[in-house]
């Protein structure tokens, strides 16, 4: 077995899950998008209890802000009862318990990231309302549709506006390996992929110095 920090190992399983969901036959666009969410949701909780996350929407006033994928929130934000009674990771969350929040894909595309793709525009409209709030994109993997040539993330993720992006894993080499579990013991896959880890450290600490 191979020897891994614990942040690399949750790391690993994370996008491992994402890939168990699918292979065992979960398809649903909606539902599986949802699980990767709350599956980062539930790691964050664990591994930063100096905070809480929600999925849901921030309140300022009385006007609610469109849905997040998840919101980082200080340390007592309170759920709302009626919520809490059957989710609990489901909130409307006050802007003053707010500090900020994280997009979460499944998987993320040049185009995507591009300076005219969907991530930037969603920050942009986000950045708008919440000047002073963090905002932070994180996808499972990345996939290079062409081989070879500028289409990697380390490359394209600099079209982001977003200063603090994090991807987990890279493309499908050959899906066969990928569909062997558990892969904390594929030594060639995760070989293919060492130069993801460490990313899901790096968001803990981007998380963290946001006290």
């Amino acid at each position: 077995m191979m020897d891994f920090n614990y942040y690399s190992r949750r790391q690993i399983e994370l996008v491992e899950f994402s890939e168990k969901v699918y292979h065992k036959g979960l398809r649903h666009t909606g539902i599986n998008g949802c699980l990767y969410e709350d599956i980062l949701l539930k790691y964050l909780r664990e591994d930063i209890p100096e905070f809480t996350f929600f999925k849901g929407q921030i309140r300022t006033d009385n006007n609610s802000s469109p849905q997040y994928d998840i919101i980082i929130c200080k340390k007592d934000t309170p759920q709302k009862d009626f919520l809490k009674e059957i989710n609990p990771y489901i909130n409307i969350v006050e802007r003053e318990d707010c500090l900020g929040v994280i997009e979460v894909k499944k998987w993320a595309y040049p185009k995507m990231i591009s300076c005219a793709g969907d991530i930037n525009r969603s920050y942009e409209l986000f950045n708008a309302v919440f000047p002073n709030l963090k905002y932070i994109f994180v996808c499972f993997r990345f996939k290079d549709r062409k081989k070879g040539g500028d289409n990697v993330w380390e490359i394209c993720k600099s079209e982001l506006l977003i200063n603090d992006k994090f991807c987990f894993w890279g493309n499908v080499h050959h899906i066969d390996s990928e569909w062997v579990f558990p892969w904390i013991e594929n030594k060639p896959l995760i070989e293919r992929n060492s130069s993801y880890l460490g990313e899901y450290e790096n968001l803990i600490n981007t998380i963290k110095n946001l006290i």
